[in-house]
């Protein structure tokens, strides 16, 4: 399934907000043209507007009517907004009042034969009222019917999966996948890292080795995809071990996954997860790849380099077209490798409050700096402050006729400061 559209009502930063999302099957129109990479949403803004809030919202609905059952422990999901009247608080500072009313999220998805449902759309509500000290998450929606699947741990209907932005790769001894299998809300613990910081990600030396003797088609599926998904000029993966542990070659050099460097463990932890969850889900003789699913990540370029940063959504939505992808990020370099349509930014709303927009900016091509300069990023320099201000003296300088100024102006703009 994909996700259409979500409304959300007093959920943390988000007071009422409507965000509609791309995915390869939505019908372009007027106002949202399709992008070249129609299954890539990207989410931009500032620390505090709401990126993983968002990313939980999905999440949640996703869940439908499993979501009271999920084990998810709800904490201050409801909004709580500043406090106007005077405050007996630290040095008269303002304190956030407690909750009002109950938060909402009512979402639209679309659903594929793989989905066992005989509709195309389908409709979630979830609800978070405050009981007490405490919240409670409940389905609210009157039609329960066409989300049964959704309680199979054996069905690949309705795939999702969330990776959030503490990424951490279980220790291949300590791993236990036939506890994961037995799991009732297996869905669930595809978005557990959401919500919970210190859960942990299956490696791949603790379910692959199974596949190269059970399935060996299969196993060249994750080895091709492996490589297609850490893309040209770096490490590659032939699917050989030594002492229990994958290796990675690169200029004839191999190098076990657990001494690579953070940047491709991080990124490799929650891929190689990915196709773990993939393969559970994906029925007997069909290709990885045809699997139709929802994929959120938090902090995209997380640990990886600004070279790598350019490619990483191309290679993923080439390599898997038929996942919609829901990411965050703070790279003008991500963004710049994708067209306006594909973002949508968290803009600052009134009482510290989220509103999400889409800006028709051009944006795909520009460099680094000209994309921090524009709407998306909101920067007005993306020099120093110390040398913003250096340079801004000279500049009324200058203007004054100071020809010394205006020569020395010159050769600061092209150097830094020591």
């Amino acid at each position: 399934m994909y996700i259409e559209s979500i409304n959300i009502s007093n959920f943390r930063t988000f007071r009422e907000a409507r965000i509609e999302f791309s995915h390869r099957d939505r019908k372009p129109t007027g106002a949202l043209p399709a992008p070249k990479l129609p299954n890539v949403n990207l989410l931009l803004g500032n620390n505090g507007l709401g990126k993983t809030t968002l990313l939980k919202a999905i999440s949640l609905a996703a869940l439908g009517p499993a979501v009271a059952d999920s084990g998810i422990y709800p904490y201050q999901l409801i909004r709580r907004e500043p406090d106007k009247r005077p405050s007996m608080g630290h040095k008269g500072e303002l304190e956030p009042r407690q909750p009002e009313g109950t938060a909402t999220l009512e979402a639209t998805f679309k659903a594929h034969p793989q989905d066992c449902v005989p509709v195309r759309t389908l409709q979630s509500r979830v609800t978070i009222s405050q009981r007490g000290d405490l919240e409670q998450i409940r389905w609210t929606h009157e039609d329960e019917k066409l989300w049964h699947p959704i309680f199979s741990s054996s069905s690949d209907a309705f795939f999702f999966v969330g990776y959030g932005a503490t990424r951490r790769v279980e220790k291949r001894e300590q791993a236990d996948t036939a506890g994961r299998k037995q799991s009732s809300f297996a869905r669930a613990q595809r978005i557990q890292s959401l919500f919970e910081e210190a859960y942990s990600f299956l490696p791949l030396s603790a379910w692959l080795p199974a596949f190269k003797q059970e399935n060996p088609g299969r196993h060249k599926q994750v080895v091709n995809l492996i490589n297609r998904l850490m893309g040209k000029g770096h490490y590659r993966f032939t699917g050989a071990m030594k002492d229990n542990e994958y290796l990675f070659e690169r200029g004839g050099l191999r190098v076990p996954f657990p001494a690579l460097s953070d940047g491709y463990r991080a990124y490799l932890g929650w891929i190689c997860d990915l196709l773990y969850h993939i393969c559970m889900t994906c029925p007997s003789g069909s290709k990885l790849v045809d699997n139709h699913g929802i994929v959120m990540v938090d902090e995209i370029d997380l640990h990886i380099h600004p070279r790598w940063q350019i490619n990483v959504l191309p290679v993923l939505a080439h390599a898997l077209p038929n996942i919609q992808f829901i990411v965050t990020s703070h790279s003008p370099l991500v963004a710049g490798s994708l067209e306006w349509m594909n973002i949508i930014l968290m803009a600052s709303g009134p009482n510290q409050s989220s509103r999400p927009r889409r800006i028709e900016e051009a944006i795909h091509g520009l460099d680094a700096d000209q994309i921090l300069l524009t709407d998306f990023f909101g920067m007005r320099s993306t020099r120093a402050p110390a040398k913003e201000s250096q340079l801004k003296k000279l500049t009324e300088k200058a203007r004054e006729g100071d020809i010394t100024a205006a020569k020395q102006l010159l050769r600061e703009l092209g150097r830094g400061m020591k």
